[in-house]
């Protein structure tokens, strides 16, 4: 046990300065390595409490007006729109403060309940009879194939891919919503089948891709690009 050579304090052995005069603790015999301090300098908070914060205190921004919200127009407004306002916040919930709450995220799980989410957020469309069936044949249709898309991806991305190749598949998913999205409207809307939209989209995914595909396997153009454009 040491003393303060100021004040006469006993000081413990992780002490730097005596905490009654803040004298510094000097012993030049000690050669040993500096121990620990008894109470940490920095307080360091886990990752994933620092997440489930964060989800907390969003939650209740979220939380605390769609109540108010939802009590007014019980009492007063009987408006029936905010009930799609208060479905749009939830599905916000579930997407994005939702995967917060996981200490390790399944990305197929997570994919699965925002489809699941979503559909059950434009079924409310249906129910309250504002969708004239257009949920049914376009949205639902829609909301699904997207699905199978990001699963897909997901699948595929379990490798480790090069750019070129990342763009040559995220151009085909493009052109191909685009393709399911004009033939459901079309043949919802114009009962007959119409693809001017996705002919163009089409001609310029499939030039972009031809381009990307060149890219990928000319060295001699991707050592160009990389020195022109400083990539």
């Amino acid at each position: 046990m040491s003393y303060c050579v100021n004040c006469g304090m006993e000081l413990e052995k992780t002490c730097k300065a005596c905490p009654l005069c803040d004298t510094p603790v000097i012993n030049p015999r000690d050669k040993k390595t500096e121990e620990k301090p008894a109470y940490p300098e920095h307080l360091s908070i886990p990752d994933s409490v620092n997440k489930r914060y964060i989800c907390f205190i969003l939650s209740l921004i979220i939380f605390i007006p769609n109540i108010v919200v939802i009590i007014l127009n019980t009492i007063f407004f009987s408006n029936p729109i905010l009930k799609y306002i208060v479905g749009a916040f939830a599905v916000f919930w579930v997407w994005f403060l939702f995967p917060l709450l996981w200490k390790k995220p399944i990305p197929s799980v997570l994919v699965a309940i925002d489809a699941l989410t979503l559909m059950v957020y434009l079924y409310l469309y249906r129910i309250g009879g504002d969708d004239n069936g257009w949920v049914l044949a376009i949205a639902i249709p829609i909301v699904v194939f997207l699905w199978g898309i990001v699963n897909l991806f997901l699948l595929w991305f379990r490798k480790k891919r090069s750019k070129p190749a990342i763009s040559v598949a995220v151009l085909g998913a493009i052109n191909i919503m685009t393709v399911v999205t004009e033939v459901s409207t079309s043949i919802f809307f114009l009962k007959k089948l119409e693809l001017v939209v996705s002919f163009v989209m089409t001609a310029c995914c499939v030039s972009l891709m031809i381009f990307f595909a060149v890219l990928a396997k000319s060295r001699r153009m991707k050592a160009w690009i990389q020195r022109k454009f400083f990539i």
